[in-house]
């Protein structure tokens, strides 16, 4: 139930505040917080239990999440493969991306590891996205170390949103 919650991002959250009452939602920014700081599952669990949020809710949550990254996906790769700066920070705002691409110069270097990548130089664009601190292979860019899946993997994210 807990995993996964950590991925939401500000946005995400908002967009779920006609839905959920205002504990449901402090309680899943709490989760989030607790869940970075090592917390274990039982005290998340608790959380989640106290706030209503129960596992039928939890997995509307991430079904919502999953169509979210997916949009969220659609907006950074348009923005890359037009070369449009503005718009990739404005679609990476509230992501962990936010954080590691901060000049357009690092978004040049981003753009040219995704071109990297879907020539197939997996390695050459690995190295590129590392010179920016952002771990994880693939086109998930490191969106979250340890939840690559939960980035911004095109082919996982269509599979969970159909």
């Amino acid at each position: 139930t807990a995993t996964g919650v950590s991925a939401f991002s500000g946005d995400f959250l908002k967009s779920l505040e006609s839905d959920l009452s205002e504990d449901q939602l402090a309680a899943l920014v709490e989760v989030r917080e607790l869940k970075q700081s090592g917390v274990g599952k039982e005290e998340i669990k608790s959380v989640l239990n106290e706030a209503g949020i129960d596992r039928e809710l939890m997995k509307e949550i991430h079904l919502a999440a999953h169509k979210h990254r997916a949009v969220l996906h659609e907006a950074i790769e348009a923005s890359v493969e037009a070369g449009d700066y503005t718009a990739f920070i404005d679609a990476i705002k509230d992501t962990p991306l936010s954080e590691k691409i901060t000049i357009e110069d690092d978004f040049e270097v981003f753009a040219e590891a995704h071109e990297l990548m879907e020539a197939g130089n997996r390695e050459e664009a690995r190295e590129l996205l590392q010179s920016l601190g952002i771990e994880g292979s693939g086109f998930h860019h490191g969106a979250r170390k340890g939840h690559g899946h939960h980035g911004w993997d095109k082919d996982h994210v269509k599979q969970k949103v159909e």
